[in-house]
């Protein structure tokens, strides 16, 4: 009996430690019928603004928690490298460019415009000939290590190493501010001093006999002040090179290949393979092997793991080789284990062929051979398993599920095992995790249509290049009605995001919104007829009220422009053009003014006169009617004078005479004179400066305003008496010569006296 227990206890053991290297992970399968090209994923990274991108066999794609975006690169695109034949390999350049190397090719991807590169050797500037690089390579600081006509070049810079001179088959290169490091087929690391490039040292990883087993392909990661290197050939190898003491240690060896290697922000590392994933604690030596893949379907999956990543939240992507695209992150579910020994019968060996059921009430019921048990757990997150008689069970959970797999309603997940079962359940406070990006702007939209970079729309130019790096948007007055789409780069699906926003200049204080578990984190933020003007945009995002980070928020530079006729160049004309009116009114004022004084002043002379010469005709009556006294002889001047008056005498007696009648004219008067008109004209204008018309029409005027002052007369009579076809004209007249009407004459003379 004992030695029964000690076999037991040694199986139940073992069984632990399988359990440890079969599973403590639980995949999601990512939906890629969001627009990912095909299942085949070769290569995983993340792009500084919080982006996956996957390389697939054929194309390239952008994820931002929601949408992907493929990119297939044309024939044109690539270039030879004559010494790179290995895979997928990507390296990113800033902020802006993706150098993908495969199987001897090279293209280059910009992602300010989000298109590839049609002449990939623009970008070799400072190389004699960029047609002879035969390998690329991106450092740590994100410079450009070019290998071409047998030596390693810097880009733009005067640092040259001969290849010749290295140990081997050049296969990677690492870099800081300092010191090269170079890779080699040979297993050796070669340093070099970058300030004189002085060689330093070389390192072999394996003996010369080893070459064989790791020399066909390297992949080499820098953690902190070492170098962690896979390499494969017949064999695969996991090595690491400790800087300081320039000493290599293995750390693993397979019989098969090891794909792509992933260092977490801990100390752990990520190894794909053909056979599964394994996870290594580097600071205790631990090696965790999983041939299989529990997903949160409920399924047990073995495939070939091409390619692992770990993002900045800490989750771990798994790129398979052609299963498609999956996704674990730790805080989704907690992880609790019933052993076998935790079982009340534990003498027989739990096996694998585990069935589970449920009932109404959300009993879990475990079958394994003949025995059933109800599981129950805790508040404390403790499971364990009660026995329960075949009779006791509810009728609904006679039928178990085929298979050692089962969720439950509330998403518990029940797995199987050899010497156990494994319980996954959902999380249901995740708000410690954090956002570590700043929200990402993924579309734009004018009037509901989304924009496309370096594209006019309605004669401008709005996006300079794609959405994601757009930080300044201008438009038209009349492009006034948008939306801004922006993904918190939340992949932890299950996990509402909360947004806030503000507007400078529109909103008064913050607005807050979030999107639902299932969207990912996208949110839409609509304006409708903004004025114009600048503003600018904040955004930030959290998983709970009190997460706010002001640090990492998205800022838009947003400008309205006014139309052509209110800005400030259109003001300034209308300013001028008002100026101008003014100053062309005011000159024509004053012609018209001075030319109206002249009038009066001529008009005012002219009546002057006429009153001077009626006083003279009348001191001459005066004169004739007197006795006569002795004559004195006249001059040939006073001739003349006396022969004007007597002209001037006869002509205002004739228009006196006439003065009830309308119709005299100047050619009555004329012929009463027994002159011509135009030598009356002529007369008329020499004598007193005025026409014979306006000599008729001052003395009615004259006559009428005495008439006015007599006061015995209506305007009607006067103007009838004077020769005027109406009052009307009469007023019209009048007002030009004594500045009044007529009904005003009378008390503005009694005034003036």
């Amino acid at each position: 009996m004992k030695d029964m227990r000690r076999f037991l206890i040694c199986f139940l053991g073992l069984g632990m430690v399988c359990e440890l290297c079969t599973g403590r992970f639980l995949f999601k399968a990512i939906d890629t019928s969001g627009g990912l090209s095909d299942n085949q994923i070769r290569y995983i990274s993340q792009l500084p603004d919080g982006r996956m991108v996957f390389m697939t066999a054929q194309c390239l794609n952008l994820y931002d928690g929601l949408h992907f975006t493929s990119f297939r690169p044309s024939p044109s695109a690539a270039i030879a490298l004559a010494r790179y034949d290995g895979f997928h390999r990507m390296y990113q350049q800033g902020d802006s460019l993706l150098w993908i190397k495969n199987n001897r090719k090279l293209v280059c991807f910009n992602l300010y415009n989000e298109q590839y590169e049609e002449n990939v050797y623009r970008r070799f500037r400072g190389i004699s000939d960029p047609k002879s690089v035969d390998d690329l390579f991106v450092d740590g600081r994100g410079r450009l290590w070019l290998s071409t006509s047998g030596e390693l070049v810097l880009l733009q810079s005067s640092l040259r190493f001969k290849l010749a001179d290295m140990p081997g088959k050049l296969q990677d290169v690492s870099a800081d501010n300092d010191f090269l490091y170079t890779f080699f087929d040979t297993g050796d690391i070669s340093c070099y001093c970058l300030a004189n490039g002085r060689h330093l040292y070389t390192r072999s990883a394996y003996s010369e006999a080893e070459r064989a087993k790791f020399g066909n392909t390297s992949l080499v990661v820098r953690k902190d002040n070492e170098f962690y290197q896979l390499r494969n050939g017949s064999r695969g190898g996991f090595f690491c090179f400790d800087i300081r003491k320039r000493e290599w240690k293995k750390l693993m060896e397979e019989s098969y290949t090891l794909n792509t290697l992933s260092l977490s922000a801990g100390n752990e590392a990520y190894i794909s393979c053909a056979r599964g994933l394994w996870s290594i604690d580097l600071s205790r030596g631990e090696k965790r092997y999983f041939p299989t893949l529990r997903t949160q379907q409920g399924n047990v999956m073995a495939t070939e793991i091409s390619t692992v990543f770990q993002d900045g939240q800490g989750a771990l992507w798994l790129g398979t080789f052609n299963r498609g695209l999956l996704y674990e992150h730790p805080v989704q579910y907690e992880q609790m284990r019933i052993d076998g020994w935790h079982f009340p019968f534990p003498s027989e060996p739990i096996k694998e062929d585990t069935h589970f059921a449920e009932d109404r009430s959300g009993n879990v019921f475990l079958k394994e051979k003949e025995r059933s048990y109800r599981i129950e757990i805790s508040d404390s997150g403790a499971p364990r398993l009660l026995p329960v008689e075949a009779r006791h069970i509810p009728s609904e959970v006679l039928e178990y599920g085929s298979g050692a797999a089962f969720a439950a309603h509330d998403g518990t997940l029940y797995f199987g095992e050899t010497n156990g079962c494994s319980i996954f359940r959902p999380r249901l406070d995740r708000a410690s995790v954090t956002l570590p990006y700043a929200p990402l702007l993924t579309a734009f939209y004018v009037r509901g249509e989304a924009i496309e970079p370096q594209r006019k729309y309605d004669e401008r130019k709005i996006l300079e290049r794609a959405v994601p790096y757009t930080r300044h948007i201008s438009l038209n007055h009349n492009q006034n009605f948008i939306s801004f789409d922006f993904s918190a780069l939340n992949y932890l699906t299950g996990m509402p995001t909360l947004y806030r926003y503000q507007l400078e200049g529109i909103d008064e204080q913050w607005v807050y919104g979030s999107t639902a578990p299932q969207a990912n984190g996208t949110f839409r933020i609509p304006y409708t007829n903004l004025p114009t003007g600048s503003y600018t945009l904040h955004v930030m995002t959290a998983t709970d009220g009190n997460g706010w980070d002001t640090g990492r928020s998205a800022q838009i530079e947003l400008v309205i422009h006014a139309p052509w006729w209110k800005t400030t160049a259109a003001y300034a004309v209308y300013m001028f053009l008002l100026t101008a009116g003014v100053i062309i009114g005011i000159r024509i004022y004053i012609h018209y003014s001075r030319k109206e004084m002249e009038r009066r002043h001529k008009e005012e002379i002219l009546l002057l006169r006429i009153r001077n010469l009626i006083e003279q005709c009348n001191r001459y009556e005066a004169e004739l009617n007197a006795p006569a006294e002795e004559a004195e002889p006249e001059t040939g001047l006073q001739q003349t004078n006396a022969a004007d008056d007597a002209f001037l005498k006869q002509a205002i007696e004739l228009v006196e005479k006439n003065l009830n009648v309308s119709g005299y004219s100047v050619e009555q008067l004329s012929k009463d004179l027994c002159m011509e008109r135009t030598g009356l004209y002529k007369k008329l204008v020499a004598m007193l400066d005025q026409s014979p018309s306006l000599f008729i029409r001052n003395i009615r005027l004259q006559k009428a305003a005495q008439l006015i002052l007599e006061n015995e007369l209506s305007i009607s009579e006067i103007a009838e008496r004077t020769g005027f076809s109406s009052s009307s004209y009469l007023s019209k007249c009048f007002q030009k010569v004594y500045g009044c009407r007529p009904s005003e004459y009378m008390s503005k003379r009694q005034k003036s006296t």
